[in-house]
This record gives structure tokens, sequence and C-alpha cells, in this order.
């Protein structure tokens, strides 16, 4: 429908520069959006009613033959992302029941008594996520929009439910676990683990399958418990972590899962051991092991016939026990029983011939949820909400149109 749109509204100009000109349409635009969409949804239920269509019938008996009662009743309050709008309750009548509606706001089709409508909150929601509250108020009242920041906090809260994650039947079928550390109120230091499962995408890059927050080296089977049906759909799943133990139990026997320890992580890890085995960072000793670590990770690129790859694994298996001996002999007891520990899951992989990386991308995950949660405390609901948002919108495409 064609509307002619057409107001008069009187302000005051102090000169004809650029910030006393958008300080003027700052102050008028309120009256200029509320008087818009009066305009809009008054036109609109005008031709309906006239017309009999199928838009406006009665909700009681379901009729057609719909007379005004009135165009301007009691006001309804209605924030949109440019801000409040007072708009009139336009009443109708059914001919047939005589059963009295309001249409206003089934015309702009957002619920009964609602104060802040799911397409404010889904726009509130995202701005929440990917800033802080405090900080999407100061946003938004740039151009003259005034929020208070619960608004926003609010906001996040209703529009995590709204999304929902999972696993895509079309992408790999591998993927990431791994958890992060999240600063809790009333528990010092990050006191609770918020935990990540990715799902690797055909096209590269990856896509956040499931999330959830509780206690460090517990918890995964809550996160899992969802996703178990999509998973048993894959013949074999690739899963790559950091070697936490917990988070196979979580899995528990329902899917077959090829277990890949991250290649990344071993030797990120080996550090801390030999720090816990007293190796000077630096030293000659600590840099000749974590050379030849690092050599013995790198599969990078390596595709070849079955024969070449079991020769290439029994030679790393090789080089590697000879480190754990070496470790051994040097009274680097933490160090040895790291590396045996997870010898039997570095090269699975490798083993099955399956391409991909093997080295951690949801570490690059974790540094997308630190940028958001390292600024105060939260409370667990609080900061799964938050990033359930902000993930589902940097890696599954999630965004308001």
């Amino acid at each position: 429908m064609k509307i002619d749109f057409n107001c008069t509204i009187n302000i005051d100009i102090l000169s004809p520069k650029l910030k006393d000109i958008s300080t003027g349409f700052s102050q008028i635009m309120q009256q200029l959006l509320q008087q818009l969409f009066q305009q809009i949804v008054t036109s609109f239920a005008e031709h309906y009613i006239a017309t009999h269509g199928e838009a406006i019938s009665c909700d009681r008996c379901g009729g057609r033959d719909i007379i005004w009662k009135t165009h301007r009743g009691k006001q309804t309050s209605i924030l949109t992302i440019f801000g409040i709008v007072q708009l009139y309750q336009m009443q109708i009548q059914c001919n047939s029941c005589k059963h009295k509606m309001y249409i206003t706001r089934r015309l702009l089709g957002i619920e009964a008594r609602k104060k802040i409508p799911l397409e404010t909150i889904k726009r509130l929601g995202l701005l929440g996520a990917l800033t802080t509250y405090r900080v999407a108020r100061k946003i938004v009242g740039m151009f003259g929009i005034e929020l208070n920041a619960m608004v926003v906090w609010r906001s996040v809260q209703r529009l995590s439910k709204e999304i929902a994650l999972g696993i895509d039947p079309a992408e790999e079928g591998k993927g990431e676990a791994d958890g992060t550390g999240i600063p809790i109120q009333g528990i010092k230091k990050r006191g609770k683990e918020l935990k990540i499962f990715v799902q690797l995408k055909k096209s590269g890059g990856v896509r956040v399958a499931g999330l959830s927050i509780g206690d460090y080296d517990s918890n995964w089977d809550k996160l899992f418990k969802p996703l178990l049906a999509a998973l048993k759909k894959f013949k074999n799943f690739l899963l790559v972590t950091d070697g936490d133990t917990s988070i196979l139990k979580g899995l528990g026997k329902e899917v077959k899962v090829l277990y890949q320890r991250c290649l990344w992580h071993i030797p990120h890890q080996f550090k801390w051991y030999l720090w816990k085995d007293k190796v000077k960072k630096g030293s000659a000793e600590w840099i000749k092991a974590l050379s030849v670590l690092l050599e013995i990770t790198n599969t990078k690129n390596i595709q070849h016939d079955k024969e070449c790859v079991e020769k290439i694994v029994e030679l790393k298996n090789a080089r590697l026990t000879e480190l754990i001996s070496k470790c051994e002999e040097n009274g680097w007891r933490h160090s040895a029983t790291y590396l045996r520990n997870a010898q039997p899951d570095m090269f699975t992989s490798l083993r099955n011939r399956l391409s991909g990386k093997t080295t951690s991308r949801v570490e690059r995950v974790m540094k997308t949820v630190n940028m958001r949660i390292n600024v105060g405390k939260w409370s667990q609901s609080g900061a799964l909400n938050v990033n359930k948002i902000r993930l589902a919108h940097y890696y599954n495409g999630y965004n308001v149109e």
C-alpha cells in the first residue's frame, strides 16, 4: 500500500551547523516516528475494514463484517529500536456477534501487553551480546534513544531462548570440545567452566553445536545429551580435545567416537609439566625437549597412501617413546606421565586417513568468549545466555534482519 505521509513539527534551531541540525533531528525523531507509525497502522486498518480483508476478522466467530468503534482509544507504549512510541488503541466491533477488539498491536504483529516487542528484543539482545550493556546503552543514546542498561540485559536473556544450537547433519562428522573458566559472582577467580562443543564445516571453520556451564572436569553430559540423536547418525565422529577425559565420559557409549588428542594443546600443556618438573624455561634441555615434541606433533599436510601413513605414525611414536624415556632419565616424572597418557590418542586422525586439522580451532572460539566475558563477574545463566547469542552470531550465521 502506498501511503502519503505529511506532518508539521516546529523546532528551534540555534544555527545551520551540522551539530545543531543533528540535535534538532534527535529532538523531533520520536514525534516523527510516532506519527508515522500511527498513520500507517490506521491506513491499513481502514483498508482491511473497507475490503473485509482477512487480516482483520473477528477472533471469536471469524466474521469479517467489521465496523469501527474508535480510532483513538487509550494509548499503548511500544519500545522500538528508535525509541518509545505511544500509539492509540484502535477498536473495532464484529457486526455478527458484537464482539469488540483492539487491533493496533495485532496489525503491528506484536504481543498484547508487551512493552518491548520481539523484534526490538532481537536487536537489543544482539547488541548486548556484542558489547557491554553500558556501551550498548551509550551507543543507542548517541542517536537520541534513552534506554536503561537493564533493558538491554533483559533483551539478552530473552533472545537467548529464541536461539537453538545443534548438530548440522550436512556438515562434517568432526568436532572439537574444550572449556574455559568464567568469572562467577560470589566465587573467587574463575569459579565455573564454560564448555563448548564445535562442529567442523565442510567449507572450513566451525559452528557452535553445544554450550553449557558447570563445574570443572564434569557436567559434559548436560551439553551432549540433546545432541546424541544427531551424533548417532554419523558412522564415526572424530572428536578432538585437549585430553580432558570427562568430555568422553559425557558422550558415554552411545556414539561411536574416534578420539583424537589436540596436537596444538600437547606441546602447549607440556610446557606446564616441564615447569612442574622444575625445568628452567628457555634452558637448553627445555628447548630441546619442546622442539622434539613440536616436530612429533606436526602432521600438517601429510597426505599419503595407507602404507606411508602407518610408517609415519610408527616413526613418530618411536620418537615420542624416546622423548618419554629421556624425560624419565632426567627425573621429569610429571612430563613423562603426561606424554605417556597422551600417546595412544595422538595419531587417530592419521591412522584413519581422515583429512582436516588435528589442532584446536576451538581456541579461537575461546578468544571470542573472553573478549566479552572478561568485563566483570557473572551469574551462571547470564554468562551462558550472552555467549550463546555471541557465538551463534560469529560462528553460526545468526543475525537480525
